[in-house]
């Protein structure tokens, strides 16, 4: 299938030629897929300002789980 190059003009004239429920069925489209974006953008950004752990903490947790893995093996 090929694409269209269409300016937002001509996109504009051919939502405007279309029958009142294919407008309002793309005004729901169109709604729901911004607030996706948006849900998405948010969850993002709130993930990126999350906190972090320091190198120190990190060693910590590779120690940590060394020794948790050593002694899963003694039990087994």
């Amino acid at each position: 299938m090929g694409t269209l190059n269409l300016n937002i003009n001509q996109i504009l004239d051919v939502i405007k030629s279309l029958p009142v429920d294919e407008k309002a069925f793309l005004k729901t489209y169109i709604e729901k897929d911004i607030e996706a974006t948006q849900t998405h953008s948010s969850l993002t950004e709130k993930l990126l300002k999350g906190p972090v752990m320091t190198d120190e903490q990190y060693e910590s947790y590779l120690q940590l789980r060394n020794e948790f893995n050593l002694w899963a093996k003694k039990l087994s």
